[in-house]
């Protein structure tokens, strides 16, 4: 090879990148939202944002225990009650925060749902015959005032409360029993829940747990009751 065709070399020239992609390139939100589904039911797309109902949140177990005590609750509402005040208007909340406060109680939430309903109906309002106890659990004042509470309020405020706001000062209450006898850890009956509110005392006798198992679970027995009731109406 002379000097000259070394000198006229020239390495060749890479050929112009052509992005064939373009050429080939289809709009495929054309084809598959064709001019006519625009705006269309098809079309339209979930929002993010909706927000969930309480219904949607809440536990299976909130929502099975909210529609067996409603409709008790929207039976009872219809026949006059001597000193409870029955509101057929309890949330599906009230028993979301009971499933929740059973948890922590490490208790089954059924079990205290029944125990507030033997207790005050679910009336926060409602006081006993001597006026001394008063709400969900029939608390007074001293077992009250004893509680350790965040951003606790006056026994005279606890008394007004709603049930959903009060039960955090029933659970407050079961709390420091459960501390007291030694009880924390261990999974309670309804029949150990209920002595600590009626008899703390007498926690360790077996005979007298058994009489306050009987209660809770006559209390369980309602709802079914109520539904046959309305069955045979």
């Amino acid at each position: 090879m002379s000097d000259e065709k070394n000198i006229n070399w020239r390495p060749p020239m890479k050929a112009p990148q052509v992005d064939y992609s373009k050429m080939l390139k289809l709009n495929f939100d054309q084809i598959s939202h064709p001019e006519w589904m625009k705006n269309s039911l098809w079309s339209a797309k979930p929002s993010k944002n909706k927000s969930k109902s309480t219904s949607d949140t809440s536990s299976y177990e909130a929502q099975k225990l909210y529609s067996k005590w409603k409709k008790v609750m929207e039976e009872e509402a219809k026949v006059k009650q001597h000193r409870v005040k029955i509101d057929p208007n309890i949330s599906v909340k009230f028993f979301d925060e009971i499933t929740k406060s059973a948890k922590r109680l490490n208790c089954n939430p059924e079990d205290l749902a029944a125990i507030i309903y033997r207790e005050s109906h679910f009336d926060p309002q409602v006081k006993s015959g001597s006026g001394n106890y008063v709400g969900l659990i029939q608390m007074d004042k001293v077992s009250f005032d004893s509680l350790e509470v965040k951003n606790k309020c006056t026994y005279a405020e606890y008394c007004k409360l709603p049930r959903e706001k009060q039960l955090k000062y029933a659970e407050a209450y079961l709390k420091f029993r459960i501390d007291e006898k030694g009880l924390a850890g261990k999974k309670l009956s309804g029949g150990q829940i209920y002595t600590l509110i009626h008899r703390p005392k007498d926690i360790n006798n077996p005979s007298t747990v058994r009489v306050h198992q009987r209660h809770v679970d006559d209390a369980k027995k309602v709802p079914e009751k109520m539904k046959k009731i309305n069955t045979k109406m």
